[in-house]
């Protein structure tokens, strides 16, 4: 069926969501890296194992027309130079975040290929079928242990550094020099004319409520049909995801950024849970989100 919506999720923030022959995707990342490293690379195995994934559920990357990035650290955007290099990414794509993205992209972006987000509640027309609305919203802290909280790669992206450190997907950073940046969550209109068929909300960081949520005139409008969320870090901003279910009332919820990304890559047959976060009590959470939802 032409009108129905295929989503593939690939780890971390990473969706591709088809529709009408035409796709989009979210924070380009497969090369996990190991926990410890300061120093970081694209994995070419982890590239290998990418494409047959795509291949085995006939995902087609040259239908995606704009990537969009949450933010600015190497596990939400790390892999897009490979995918440039092997070109498998429609000349055309567009790619869409924060202020810093374009710095880091420099070596790989065409002219005008790079567009920098702005705050407000604006709908970005990207095809008759597809309309995305990004929104401002926040990453919570990595680790909190009271009253010490630890949230890494924040404050001002080293000025030249990708240029001259990042000239290949085969080059080495610093972890620590993927910094942050604002950060956004996105509204995504899949439409029929004037109709919307599907409405998607996601955050692939968990954020202190309100942040990042849709404003309700928005949401007024039409109902949110799929919201994906954030597992990792969500502990450390109670009462995450609550108060965003409760705004949002959606029809399906789907979790995302869950698993350990610091183990080998896309490793969804023996799955383990990202580490410092505390699936019971997001569970808890849940349960208490179901009662208001119900």
């Amino acid at each position: 069926n032409q009108d129905s919506l295929r989503m593939l999720y690939l780890g971390c923030g990473h969706l591709i969501l088809h529709y009408k022959n035409e796709s989009i995707a979210t924070d380009p990342f497969f090369s996990t890296q190991p926990f410890t490293a300061g120093k970081i690379k694209t994995s070419s195995a982890a590239f290998d194992k990418y494409i047959d994934i795509l291949r085995e559920h006939s995902f087609d990357l040259n239908l995606v027309n704009s990537i969009w990035l949450a933010h600015t650290h190497y596990d939400h955007m790390m892999d897009i130079p490979i995918l440039i290099e092997k070109r498998m990414l429609n000349p055309g794509v567009k790619i869409y975040g924060n202020e810093y993205g374009d710095d880091i992209l420099t070596n790989f972006l065409k002219s005008n290929q790079y567009q920098t987000l702005e705050p407000g509640y604006k709908w970005i027309m990207l095809s008759p079928s597809i309309r995305v609305m990004p929104i401002i919203s926040d990453h919570a802290p990595h680790l909190k242990i009271w009253p010490f909280t630890l949230h890494l790669m924040k404050g001002e992206l080293q000025e030249g550094y990708f240029k001259t450190k990042l000239k290949s997907s085969e080059s080495i950073t610093k972890r620590k020099k993927w910094k942050e940046g604002h950060v956004y969550s996105f509204l995504i209109d899949f439409m029929n004319g004037e109709r919307i068929d599907y409405r998607f909300f996601i955050q692939s960081s968990a954020s202190k409520y309100p942040v990042g949520a849709p404003p309700a005139e928005i949401l007024k409008e039409h109902p949110v049909d799929v919201a994906v969320l954030c597992v990792a870090s969500s502990n450390t901003v109670k009462p995450y995801p609550v108060q965003i279910l409760k705004d949002l009332n959606p029809k399906k919820v789907i979790f995302i950024h869950w698993e350990d990304f610091f183990l080998k890559p896309l490793d969804f047959e023996s799955p383990k849970l990202v580490r410092f976060t505390n699936l019971k009590k997001i569970k808890r959470r849940l349960d208490k989100a179901a009662l208001i939802l119900n």
